[in-house]
């Protein structure tokens, strides 16, 4: 399993006297199989595992040396589900998943007490201090696990609050790198803005490709499968690093393509250098991202949390000292600078709490090349759909902010302090989003349809609640709103007749479109979300608002009624996917992918 056996003792914190304290598979068979499942050899000397078990009595002694070779050579899981013929064979094989998964519970509470006894003298001390954070965060089997709205309610919003600090918290670099450098110039903070509006776009890609995260890990804790959660991180950073080499070297050239949309060649220089720079930052920012899913699918949510109240303040003073002391500041290149060390600092907390506090659980030390590299096919059909899913979006934004700008100064300062608000609000169902895929997956990977079905209808009452919330608050604070972005009053009356009401109302359908999105990545069903977020918005929403703003002369208004129709048409189509969803089927999918997984890294160790 491991690339380097003697240093993956030392760093697998999950051993026990040398030997793996985690997982250990052996051939189960579903007892209440009525007809075969998987199938061995051909014609006369087909078997299943069912007319093993059956026949194996009578079969006698000569025969079980040749029926244990046909099984350790010849085991195989059903490709597809279309391969379970029957209502039947699926509802046996799932009783055989729930079996393997209470199996795999087991082994993972008789290493944990094995462990904790070993770790009791040398951890107590330090674990006394976290015990409030942690106590939340001890094995639960989400196999049996008896739940209610109630229940579910409290455990996503006990998940989701952590999460919109830690959002709001990487939503203030950018604003930091604005506050920072802007008063060098006006050169300086166009260039810093185009920088940070190019790594935004870039790192959405990265952000993307984690969602696959968002299925894969809590699936996996779920299901028991707590080493597939430490190789899907692994194989996910590893797959991010290889995307991210073009997205680097486009960076590094970037004053090619900027050149057609910068006039300025000092903003094109200084737009340029800033992103060579932060190319070195991106990796750390990758694992960041990364390592969040890790501990989110364990149900640790206030680690990252924790590390942004670390490392905010580091960056402030860092950025403002690297720019602007007068003897070792550096000026405008400063920024960058401060943003990369703050992505390492990061990326360094990250491990240590993993180290250190909590999550230790799921990590198994450094996979193999092979078990690293293989079901690269399966990573990208999650991960590709959740780009275009993020992607939309964010250049549906930036879109309209070029729109606004043909429209004139007072239109463009007005939009960018409308998206602004919009963006930072969104942070809060966007938390929810997380919350609730991270706790469904948990509970499909556990093959527990009725508990996954009673998290989806919560996180769906909460969507509305929250998103009333935001429509609530910008409504009745609008011209409070308007005031800290602008004195100028076109600027404020704008500001305000968007905010009433037609931002506010469009709030709605965002966040319940938003947490939608996080219940079907819960699913594993990103391709549908993808589709959906890519037609509403390129081939509906888009269009419909350049008629209406230019054609129609609505202007903003023509621009935030097309952006806020494809919206409602993005809710209400992913919440009728969600209120028509084969719970039957996606969990036997679930199941399926992580036995294909854990048969394919079987395989790799041989």
């Amino acid at each position: 399993m491991v690339l380097f056996p003697s240093i993956n003792k030392l760093a697998n914190p999950n051993t026990v006297g040398g030997l793996p304290g985690g997982r250990r598979r052996r051939l189960f068979i579903p007892p209440s199989t009525q007809y075969p499942l998987f199938l061995y050899g051909l014609g006369e000397d087909q078997r299943s595992f069912l007319s093993m078990i059956e026949s194996g009595s009578a079969i006698g002694v000569e025969h079980e040396i040749s029926d244990a070779a046909s099984v350790s050579t010849s085991r195989s899981l059903p490709s597809t589900l279309s391969s379970v013929h029957t209502g039947e064979d699926q509802e046996s094989f799932h009783s055989w998943l729930v079996e393997e998964h209470q199996r795999r519970y087991m082994a993972v509470e008789e290493s944990e007490e094995a462990l904790s006894a070993r770790r009791t003298e040398s951890r107590s001390t330090h674990r006394s201090s976290f015990s409030s954070i942690i106590s939340y965060n001890q094995l639960e089997d989400f196999i049996n696990l008896k739940t209610n709205y109630y229940i579910e309610g409290k455990m996503i919003l006990r998940y989701a609050i952590p999460l919109i600090i830690t959002f709001v918290l990487e939503h203030f670099f950018s604003i930091v790198c604005l506050l920072v450098v802007g008063h060098l110039g006006k050169n300086e903070l166009a260039a810093v803005s185009l920088a940070t509006m190019s790594s935004t776009i870039t790192f959405a890609i990265f952000e993307g490709i984690a969602t696959a995260l968002d299925t894969l890990c809590p699936q996996a804790y779920g299901s028991g499968n707590y080493e597939l959660v430490n190789i899907f991180v692994q194989r996910c950073t590893v797959f991010s690093w290889m995307v991210y080499i073009p997205c680097g070297i486009l960076w590094w050239y970037s004053h090619h393509v900027l050149q057609y949309v910068i006039s300025s060649k000092e903003v094109l220089e200084l737009t340029t250098l800033f992103l060579r720079v932060l190319i070195l930052g991106a990796p750390a920012y990758i694992m960041f991202e990364n390592g969040k899913r890790f501990l989110q699918a364990q149900g640790i949510f206030e680690a990252g949390t924790g590390i942004l109240f670390v490392s905010a303040p580091v960056n402030i003073c860092l950025s403002y000292f690297l720019v602007w002391n007068q003897t070792y500041g550096i000026g405008y290149v400063g920024a960058p600078i401060a943003a990369v060390v703050n992505f390492w600092l990061m990326c360094t907390l990250m491990v240590l709490y993993v180290k250190y506090i909590d999550g230790g659980k799921c990590w198994f030390g450094i996979a193999s090349f092979s078990e690293i590299f293989q079901q690269w096919n399966e990573l990208s059909q999650l991960a590709i759909p959740g780009i275009v899913m993020l992607e939309s979006e964010y250049l549906a934004y930036e879109i309209m902010t070029l729109f606004a700008s043909y429209f004139g100064t007072t239109e463009l300062a007005a939009q960018s302090a409308v998206s602004s608000i919009a963006s930072l609000t969104y942070m809060v169902p966007f938390a929810v989003s997380i919350a609730a895929s991270t706790r469904i997956a948990n509970f499909i990977g556990g093959q527990n349809i009725e508990g996954a079905r009673t998290a989806t209808k919560m996180a769906l009452v909460i969507a509305l609640f929250v998103a009333t919330l935001n429509c609530l608050a910008l409504f009745t604070f609008k011209k409070q709103i308007a005031q800290l972005f602008s004195q100028d009053e076109g600027v404020i009356a704008l500001v305000v007749q968007l905010f009433n009401p037609l931002v506010s109302i469009i709030q709605i359908f965002d966040g319940t479109a938003s947490v939608a999105s996080g219940i079907l990545r819960a699913q594993g069903s990103q391709k549908i979300g993808g589709v959906i977020n890519f037609v509403a918005y390129y081939a509906f929403a888009l269009p419909l608002a350049l008629v209406l703003s230019k054609i129609g002369g609505l202007k903003l208004i023509g621009l935030w009624l097309g952006i806020g129709s494809g919206m409602i048409l993005i809710g209400l189509s992913e919440t009728l996917v969600i209120i028509f969803s084969d719970w039957e089927d996606i969990v036997l999918k679930a199941g399926l992918r992580m036995e294909q997984d854990i048969e394919d890294e079987e395989e790799a160790s041989i």
